[in-house]
Parts: C-alpha cells; sequence; structure tokens
C-alpha cells in the first residue's frame, strides 16, 4: 500500500488496546497515544528511520513524555499521528534517531505494535479466511516480534488441537557478530546453507519447549509462517517445508505434521516430505 491507503487506514485500526495512554484514548481522537508503533509499522512498510524528540518542555503535551515520527529514504519526514494534537502540534521539536530495537524493547510497545501489525495485514488481505485463523494470527504476531533482519517467522506447536507453544526466530547471543552490521543471510542463496546464520529457528525453538516441559511431540503439530520485512505475509504457492536444518530435527522429534500457509488456508507435509523438499532446495533442485 502507498502511504495515502496506510494513512486512511489508522484510525479505524487504532484504539484503546493500541494506544500508549488507554486511559486518554476516545473514539473521536483515535491516534492518540500510537505515534511510536505506527512509525514502527511506517518503517516496515515505506523504510526509513525513526525520529524521536522529547516532550517534556511543552506542558500540554509533557504527559506523552516523547513523539515520534519518520523520516524516509529520499530525505522527506512525515508525522503519521500529528492528528492527535488536534490542530496545535509541538514547534520546534529537537528530534534524535533511534532504532526500531530501541522503540520496541519496551514490552508493552512491542505487544502493541504486534497487534497493530495484525490489524494492517488484516486490512490489506481483506476476504482472504486466512486472516480470520486464531492459529494464524498466533504465527503473524510471534514472527512481529522477531529482531530477523531478512525474514521473520511465528510458529505454534499444538498438542491434540491445544497451544501449547508460540514462538519465533530470535537472534542466538554466540552468533549475533553474523548480523553486525548486516545479516551474513543477504549473501547466501535463500533456504539453502541452513545452519549459516545468527538465528534460532522457530521450530527449533517450539521443539526445544516441548522437551523442557515434557511434552510429547509424537503427538504434535506445528504451524509455522513467514513474514517479510515489509510486513506482509509470505504466502506458499503449495504445501512446502524447505529448511533441512529444522526439518530434520522435526522429523526426529516425531511430529506429525507440518502446517504452511498456502493462499488462503492452512496445508500440511509430513516430517518426511519435508526432509525431501528441503534437501532439494539444498541441492539447487526443484521441489514441484
Amino acid at each position: 500500500m502507498d502511504m495515502n491507503a496506510f494513512t486512511a487506514l489508522l484510525p479505524g485500526l487504532c484504539d484503546r488496546e493500541t494506544s500508549a495512554d488507554p486511559d486518554g484514548w476516545t473514539p473521536e481522537n483515535p491516534l492518540w497515544g500510537h505515534c511510536a508503533v505506527v512509525s514502527v509499522a511506517a518503517q516496515d512498510r515505506f523504510g526509513g528511520a525513526l525520529l524521536r524528540a522529547s516532550l517534556e518542555s511543552f506542558p500540554k503535551w509533557a504527559k506523552m513524555r516523547s513523539h515520534y515520527w519518520n523520516r524516509f529514504p529520499h530525505g522527506g519526514q512525515h508525522d503519521f499521528t500529528e492528528p492527535q494534537f488536534g490542530g496545535d502540534p509541538p514547534q520546534g521539536l529537537e528530534a534524535a534517531e533511534r532504532t526500531r530495537a530501541y522503540v520496541l524493547s519496551h514490552a508493552p510497545t512491542l505487544e502493541r505494535y504486534k497487534l497493530l501489525s495484525w490489524r494492517i495485514a488484516q486490512a490489506e488481505n481483506e476476504g482472504n479466511s486466512l486472516f480470520e485463523n486464531e492459529l494464524y494470527r498466533a504465527c503473524y504476531m510471534a514472527a512481529m516480534g522477531s529482531a530477523c533482519k531478512k525474514m521473520r517467522f511465528g510458529c505454534v506447536l499444538t498438542l491434540e488441537g491445544q497451544v501449547v507453544a508460540t514462538t519465533s526466530n530470535a537472534t542466538i547471543d554466540a552468533l549475533k557478530d553474523l548480523c553486525e552490521p548486516e545479516c551474513v543471510r543477504f549473501k547466501i542463496t535463500s533456504r539453502t546453507e541452513s545452519m549459516i546464520g545468527a538465528c534460532g529457528h522457530a521450530e527449533e525453538f517450539a521443539l526445544w519447549h516441548a522437551a523442557r516441559d515434557g511434552i510429547r511431540t509424537a503427538a504434535c503439530d506445528l504451524y509455522i509462517a513467514g513474514v517479510r520485512m515489509d510486513g506482509a505475509p509470505w504466502l506458499k504457492e503449495h504445501a512446502e517445508h524447505t529448511c533441512l536444518r529444522c526439518a530434520v530435527q522435526m522429523h526426529n522429534a516425531g511430529i506429525l505434521r507440518v502446517f504452511v500457509p498456502v493462499g488462503d488456508r492452512w496445508e500440511s507435509v509430513t516430517t518426511g516430505e519435508a526432509i525431501g523438499q528441503a534437501k532439494a532446495y539444498a541441492l539447487g533442485e526443484n521441489t514441484v
């Protein structure tokens, strides 16, 4: 979507639950308390930098403490939540650049960002029944909590239909140098050399969670969904799982079925099929 469409969507998606000040939020001022989460969501889609300024010297707005807006790659700036100031925005703000890691380091802010991102994805994919599915929502929101620089993944492990683990890919501290300053996987052909990278995979974390909690993985299904860096869902054209690293571990754990999003629905493969598909990708062969 372009910036005009993004701006038009926001008032209908922002509410008390996604506001940093739910007590001060009103339906008449839907963008109130949303500058941080909206700015990060805008950065997902349009790139650029996040700008922050203190509001402590502005008595009328000091309660908000700070304000965020966007600077885009072409150099222009835009404040998507300026309407919250009711036509009297603070003037002369001294902006400082902040990283998304800084903005989302506050756990409640991260949760509000994940929820707003899900609502934006729903709006962008209106009519797709997958976006009414609670397991897909759980995968998507878990993925949006990932700090991966290339592709975010969320995973849900179920036992007899009940969710027992929800995980995402995440940086392994001992390998973080592989992502500094740029992720090494940008130099690797996608879905090959799966052992190289700074992230532990969402599927791995789900299996380790099950092992720690004594969950019988041989009775479990696993759901995995990817989200591109712009927040767009990675919906597959056919059922496949192409990470050899995870396919082998899922097979050894006895996972019953591996579900992936295909178009507007979940479709499954066995772990044996996943190993075959992943091996073909790693060798540069066609899987279909």
